[in-house]
């Protein structure tokens, strides 16, 4: 009895319910399993974002091009501002109509003074006459033989009307979202886009207070400008597009391109050291006139060396003149 007491108590103690403790390599595959898993749920969360901000410059990029379109269906007279009556044409209205109303001021006067015996009679028929063909030219619109006296308020009506619809036309254009602004990226393609006012204009629309500041005839034409500017900007994306299509038809690739031009600038190279060199060995075949200059030819050595002991002969000193001839035999 005690040897079985003492047995049981030497014995190791079993799990509950028959259940095994895992072994260390186990977990060990578990916890790599465990890790696996977060690293592939990872991966696929980042390709899940990858795909989501492709598609959505995808879609960015076709909204962009719609709105590149839209620049060439534009309507730029209304945007210049081409019929838009300039203040030289308003103010010589304004005078024509103010000398109008001064003229038939001064003939009804002296009609109605001519009545009350003030004047002349034939002052005041005459008078009476004008006061109704200017009537007739402007009063009624019957005789227009003057048109410039009743475009004044023509001028003016105008005015009002192309303003109206510029600023129906632009409300139109920017929408809620801001036209603008969408396009300021051809700024790549035209570097004038990069200049301040555009800039200006470009966050204007973005805030959307360009309507509010758009006041003057100047800013106006600023707004003009730039779609002009972004049109030229497009038409440039056009154009490298197509170059882009070209060199892809060709079947060319861009490394062999490069070497290519590698190729075409070493040559440039190597003619422009040829052409060194020969410049250098020419200069080395000319003589250099300075080895000859100071310096007696040979020739005339040799003629000064056989001429001295002649003149030597010739000439004579003091001491000869005064010794007497030989003696004749």
């Amino acid at each position: 009895m005690d040897v079985d007491k003492l047995n049981m108590q030497e014995a190791p103690l079993e799990p509950l319910g028959g259940q095994e403790a895992p072994p260390e390599d186990e977990r060990l595959l578990k916890m790599q399993r465990e890790r696996e898993r977060i690293e592939w749920e990872e991966q696929e969360r980042q390709k899940k974002m990858e795909e989501r901000r492709k598609a959505e410059q995808a879609r960015q990029e076709a909204e962009r091009r719609k709105l590149y379109v839209e620049l060439e269906n534009l309507d730029y007279e209304l945007l210049a501002l081409t019929e838009y009556p300039s203040d030289y044409e308003v103010e010589s209205a304004r005078r024509a109509r103010l000398t109008w109303f001064v003229s038939l001021g001064i003939a009804a006067f002296l009609f109605f003074t001519s009545l009350l015996n003030i004047v002349g009679p034939w002052v005041g028929g005459i008078a009476g006459g004008l006061a109704f063909v200017l009537w007739l030219t402007h009063g009624t619109g019957m005789l227009q033989i003057l048109p410039s006296l009743t475009r004044y308020p023509e001028l003016l009506t105008k005015r009002k009307k192309l303003k109206r619809e510029l600023i129906e036309y632009v409300r139109d254009l920017e929408g809620r979202q801001g036209y603008i602004c969408r396009i300021y990226p051809l700024v790549k393609f035209n570097q004038r886009l990069s200049a301040r006012k555009f800039k200006r204009i470009a966050l204007m629309s973005k805030e959307h207070t360009l309507l509010a500041n758009m006041r003057t005839l100047q800013d106006t034409a600023c707004y003009h400008e730039f779609l002009v500017e972004a049109l030229k900007g497009y038409r440039e994306l056009l154009q490298r597009e197509k170059e882009d299509d070209f060199i892809d038809s060709m079947e060319l690739e861009e490394d062999e391109l490069l070497e290519d031009e590698v190729t075409e600038a070493a040559r440039k190279k190597i003619q422009a050291k040829q052409q060194e060199k020969a410049a250098e060995e020419e200069a080395l075949m000319q003589p250099d006139p300075t080895l000859f200059v100071n310096q007696p030819s040979v020739h005339s050595v040799l003629t000064d060396e056989n001429d001295e002991p002649s003149h030597k002969s010739h000439t004579s000193s003091p001491d000869d003149l005064t010794q007497p001839p030989p003696p004749h035999h």
